[in-house]
């Protein structure tokens, strides 16, 4: 819409014999590469932690990085996708952390949110933005030429709700603290049941979606010869066919994430497949019976 231009830096991974299979282990992202990317002309950085697809939250330490390249660039403003802020799995050890929070940051910083995840409401399509005033008023400025708007009792509602979460919910301190141990357990399903077909889960310490390591994983090389509209290179990348195949042989399916990817890092994502725990009970056991009846038979 501005007429800017994309450039992409992509998390890296370890080896997975290297880390202790938990996605804040596994991915990062190289500090030296994004640094290489930022020239006169780089007017944002994107951030989004906890990470879709891969369940990384952003230490510390590494934001404090990021907040070192933006602030020697006084042309770059962080946009902050926070929206799995509050689905977190050890917020002890591993907390969500606001790029916005650090020094410096918040005048550089517009921080978004939604509705749709932390309360699960995704077709209300209500969210949010937080910044300093020039940056809010921004997306003012821009918001009143959307032709896409949300209901005026949709964000009533979702203003009573940031207040009641806050409240005792359903034993738990807060509906926030509910929200996160629900999304654990239906994680920890989804776990187990990926080890059942062979697949090496990457646990992820927010959000809902789990990566899967699939390198033991066979499957007919004819669907890595299949050509579609879709594909985002030629030939198939792997995990797209081990998608297609999954879902037509194992009627399991799950997301390649080399759709994340430009084209030039399309290979990073040949031995993952993007898994989501956001389902209902009955939809994770049902990927487990079929997962037990193809790879236990």
């Amino acid at each position: 819409m501005a007429g800017g231009v994309p450039k992409y830096v992509p998390l890296r991974s370890k080896p997975l014999e290297e880390t202790d299979h938990t996605a804040n282990a596994m991915f990062y992202l190289d500090s030296d590469e994004l640094e290489q990317a930022v020239s006169p002309k780089t007017k944002a950085f994107i951030l989004n932690t906890p990470h879709n697809p891969t369940g990384k939250m952003f230490s510390r330490k590494e934001l404090e990085k990021i907040s070192e390249i933006v602030q020697k660039n006084p042309q770059m403003t962080v946009i902050a996708d926070e929206v799995y802020e509050y689905i977190l799995f050890d917020p002890e050890n591993s907390p969500h952390i606001s790029i916005s929070s650090l020094p410096g940051m918040f005048d550089r910083t517009l921080t978004l949110s939604s509705s749709g995840k932390t309360f699960s409401c995704t077709g209300w399509k209500v969210g949010w933005a937080i910044g300093p005033a020039h940056l809010t008023r921004a997306v003012t400025s821009v918001q009143q030429w959307v032709n896409f708007a949300v209901a005026t009792p949709n964000q009533d509602a979702i203003a009573v709700c940031l207040k009641k979460a806050h409240e005792p919910y359903e034993g738990h301190a807060s509906y926030y603290e509910y929200l996160a141990a629900e999304y654990k357990r239906k994680r920890d399903l989804l776990v187990d049941s990926l080890k059942i077909a062979g697949i090496t889960p990457i646990v992820p310490d927010g959000g809902f979606f789990i990566m899967g390591e699939t390198s033991k994983v066979e499957f007919p090389k004819e669907y890595m010869e299949e050509v579609t509209d879709a594909m985002p290179t030629n030939p198939m990348p792997r995990d797209w066919a081990m998608s297609r195949w999954m879902t037509k042989e194992v009627g399991v399916t799950a997301i390649p994430p080399s759709a994340f990817h430009e084209k030039e890092s399309v290979h990073l994502a040949k031995n993952l497949l993007r898994f989501a725990a956001c389902k209902g009970d009955e939809t994770l056991l049902e990927a487990q019976r079929r997962f037990k009846a193809y790879f236990e038979k």
